[in-house]
């Protein structure tokens, strides 16, 4: 049996950290699934009135996208195209922009203060729109409280898990396999893998974490990191 990497993160993360991995065995079970919400009121109310709002602001692609699908489904392109949509990072800047979106992104950083600094120096401190999952609150929304800035969460994807017949075959997959890694990408990854896959032997693979609170979170459950990466996909393929 060959040697295999396990990796548990949702298909349209996984792209990057694939290409670094392109010439090792990789067991790819997505234990994470997102999808649009539909069939909500608010939905209509709030991009019905997207004029109102000064900035939008997308914290990764994937709300971006999700946010996107969302204005396409409800005829409100103009609109969207007319307020100034702030990103986190450069990559779902390009997404924006490949979409035919105009958007602006901090230069130096990536974290919510580095946004909300460049809305301060931009004087874009009129009502926000942060488009988002239902699964996780985050920190962006209650920076803009604290300044007293208007902001708006609107949840447009819902986290979902792989379907029954999905996790059968993907311990099926595993069970086939002599795994020599496994990498947690996410805290909720260790929890998904570890309920996933109960008769995995941890103790005999090497453990990958993405950052130190993954470590800890793996650490919580009775086992230690065998190397622990800086954040980033690039960092983790590093250590695989």
């Amino acid at each position: 049996m060959s040697q295999t990497i396990l990796l548990t993160s949702a298909t349209e993360d996984s792209e990057e950290i694939l290409d670094h991995l392109d010439n090792r065995d990789v067991l790819h079970t997505p234990l994470e699934v997102y999808s649009l919400k539909t069939h909500q009121p608010e939905f209509s109310n709030v991009l019905g009135g997207l004029g109102k709002f000064e900035n939008i602001v997308h914290s990764n692609i994937r709300n971006a996208r999700f946010f996107l699908e969302q204005v396409q489904r409800l005829d409100e392109m103009e609109a969207l195209e007319n307020t100034l949509n702030l990103t986190y990072d450069k990559s779902t800047f390009i997404f924006l922009e490949e979409q035919g979106i105009a958007a602006v992104h901090p230069q130096n950083g990536s974290k919510p203060i580095d946004v909300v600094e460049l809305m301060l120096r931009l004087q874009r401190l009129g009502k926000t729109l942060y488009p988002c999952g239902s699964h996780k609150r985050e920190d962006f929304p209650g920076l803009l409280k604290e300044l007293d800035i208007p902001v708006t969460e609107l949840d447009v994807f819902d986290l979902e898990g792989p379907s029954k017949d999905d996790v059968v075959d993907y311990q099926q997959e595993v069970a086939e396999k002599q795994l020599d890694s496994v990498i947690f990408h996410s805290r909720r990854s260790v929890n998904r893998t570890f309920a996933a896959f109960p008769k995995l032997d941890f103790e005999n693979a090497r453990l990958i974490t993405a950052d130190k609170g993954i470590t800890n979170q793996l650490e919580e459950k009775g086992y230690p990191a065998d190397a622990e990466a800086e954040g980033s996909w690039e960092s983790v393929a590093e250590l695989v």
